[in-house]
C-alpha cells in the first residue's frame, strides 16, 4: 500500500516515522511545499520506502495529479485545506485522513447556540466517498482522534452516557524559548481565541474565550494544571456519534486544555493588539495577515522536538449510569 503524508511539519514529521515501521505499507510519500524540510524529514525516518515531493495544498488540480496511484492521503496541513484536499482525493481515487478540521468556519459569536457544526462541512461528503468505494477519516490524531477512542471505550462500559469531558494538560517548555508551540501556532492562536463550542442539554453553544478555568488533576508526572474550555473538534462529534449513533446519550461535552499564565497572557495580548486576524491588511504597501506574521515570528514546530521536556496527558472524563449506579471512568494516554 502507497501513502502519502501531506504536510511533514511538527505532527505530519511523527506521522511519517510511524508509518515507515508499519509493514502495511511499502510506500511513504513525503509532500510539502518546503522541499528542504521534507528532506530532513527524509533523512531522519531514514527509510529506502520514502520518497520526497513537492505539493501544494492550495492548488486541487495539482494534487489530484500528485495523488494517483496513492492509496491513501494523511492529511497533516492546516484545516482551512481540508475541503481541497477532499476533493483531490475524490478525483484520484485515493482514501483521506487528517487530523483536525476547520472549526473556524463557524462564526457563531459566544452566548449563541450553533445552528451547524465545522464538522458538518466534512462529514456530508460521505456519500460521495462511499459512491467512489472510498475511505474518509475525520481527526485521527492524538486529540482529536484517540480521545475520541478513549470516550467511546468508557461508553461501551456505561448503560448510559451523562456527561463526556476532554482533558488535554501538558508540564512541557522548550529550552532557550518562552513561548513556543509544539503545533502550528497559527491553529493555537485560533483555538483559543475563538469562543469554545460546548454541547449542553442537546444543544451546541458557544463560551466566551479562556471560560471555565479550573485546576484539574493530571496523572503523575503532570500533575495540577490550570485548564481553559477551548474550541475543539471533539465537543462537536462526540455527543453525535455515542449520543445518537451508538444510543447511549450525552447530556454534556466539552473540551478543556492547560495553559499557564504565561502563554493565557500572551494569547490574550495577541487577541487584544489584532495580531490574531487572519484576514490580509496593508502594511506600507505589502499584503500581510497579523496572525500569520506572530506564527512566523515563532520558532517552526518542527525543529523543536528534541529540546522539548517534560510530559503530557491527554484523556477523557465520561460518566453515566450502569446497572442504575452512577460511574466515571478516566481514561488517559502519557
Amino acid at each position: 500500500m502507497k501513502t502519502m503524508v501531506l504536510g511533514v511539519g511538527a505532527v505530519g514529521s511523527v506521522a511519517a516515522e510511524a508509518l515507515a515501521h508499519a509493514e502495511e505499507f511499502d510506500q511513504i510519500v513525503l509532500a510539502d511545499m518546503n522541499l528542504e524540510r521534507a528532506r530532513k524529514v527524509e533523512k531522519k525516518v531514514s527509510s529506502d520506502k520514502v520518497v520526497v515531493k513537492k505539493v501544494d495544498a492550495s492548488d486541487v488540480e495539482g494534487m489530484a495529479k500528485a495523488f494517483k496511484g496513492i492509496d491513501l492521503i494523511l492529511n497533516g496541513v492546516i484545516p482551512r485545506f481540508n475541503l481541497g484536499i477532499m476533493d483531490a482525493c475524490l478525483r484520484a481515487g485515493s482514501s483521506y485522513a487528517d487530523m483536525a478540521w476547520d472549526v473556524a468556519l463557524d462564526t457563531t459569536k459566544a452566548g449563541e447556540v450553533i445552528k451547524e457544526t465545522p464538522a458538518w462541512n466534512q462529514l456530508r461528503r460521505d456519500s460521495e466517498f462511499k459512491k467512489a468505494n472510498l475511505t474518509a477519516m475525520m481527526g485521527l490524531g492524538c486529540d482529536p482522534g484517540v480521545s475520541n477512542i478513549l470516550a467511546r471505550m468508557a461508553a461501551d462500559k456505561l448503560d448510559k452516557v451523562k456527561e463526556i469531558l476532554v482533558r488535554d494538560g501538558d508540564n512541557g517548555m522548550v529550552e532557550g524559548h518562552k513561548f513556543a508551540p509544539l503545533w502550528s501556532p497559527e491553529t493555537l492562536i485560533e483555538e483559543v481565541l475563538m469562543p469554545a463550542t460546548i454541547y449542553k442539554n442537546g444543544r451546541y453553544r458557544k463560551l466566551p474565550p479562556f471560560s471555565g478555568k479550573e485546576l484539574f488533576e493530571f496523572p503523575d508526572p503532570v500533575g495540577r494544571l490550570p485548564i481553559y474550555n477551548v474550541d475543539h473538534e471533539e465537543a462537536e462529534t462526540l455527543p453525535t456519534f455515542i449520543g445518537e449513533v451508538l444510543g447511549k446519550g450525552c447530556d454534556y461535552c466539552d473540551f478543556k486544555i492547560a495553559l499557564d499564565d504565561s502563554y493565557v497572557e500572551a494569547i490574550q495580548m495577541i487577541g487584544m493588539l489584532g495580531l490574531g486576524n487572519p484576514v490580509k491588511i496593508d502594511v506600507k504597501g505589502a499584503k500581510v495577515a497579523p496572525r500569520d506574521v506572530v506564527a512566523a515570528c515563532l520558532p517552526d514546530p518542527s525543529t523543536l522536538g528534541e529540546r522539548a521536556k517534560g510530559d503530557c496527558a491527554v484523556g477523557t472524563v465520561t460518566k453515566g449510569l450502569k446497572d442504575g449506579r452512577e460511574v466515571s471512568y478516566y481514561s488517559w494516554i502519557q
